[in-house]
């Protein structure tokens, strides 16, 4: 909103001390390290043999489906941000 809105300029800083266009590169980079990590302590449950393999391979199936998605949504959002600021990530991260 701060962008659309009040056109607050990407190098903005943010109460938390990152520029407005970091905050969107490190918040998409995070949210596929969370369903990463959400997949691997799922594959520990599944080893362990705490639940009903079937049940265990269908929610696999839909965590690999999420990660997918959640790779492409960052991709996209960082990439096009990265296309109208020209900011680098300040963490070296590669931006499509």
């Amino acid at each position: 909103m701060l962008l659309f809105f009040h056109h607050v300029p990407y190098g903005h800083v943010l109460r938390s001390g990152s520029t407005v266009i970091q905050h969107i590169y490190d918040t998409h980079f995070a949210g596929v390290e969370r369903v990463a990590q959400t997949r691997l302590l799922w594959e520990e449950i599944g080893t362990a043999g705490l639940v009903a393999s079937s049940l265990h391979a269908r929610v696999q199936e839909r965590l690999d489906e999420q990660l997918r998605c959640a790779e492409e949504w960052r991709d996209q959002i960082n990439a096009y941000f990265f296309r109208k600021s020209g900011v680098a990530d300040e963490h070296g991260r590669h931006i499509p």
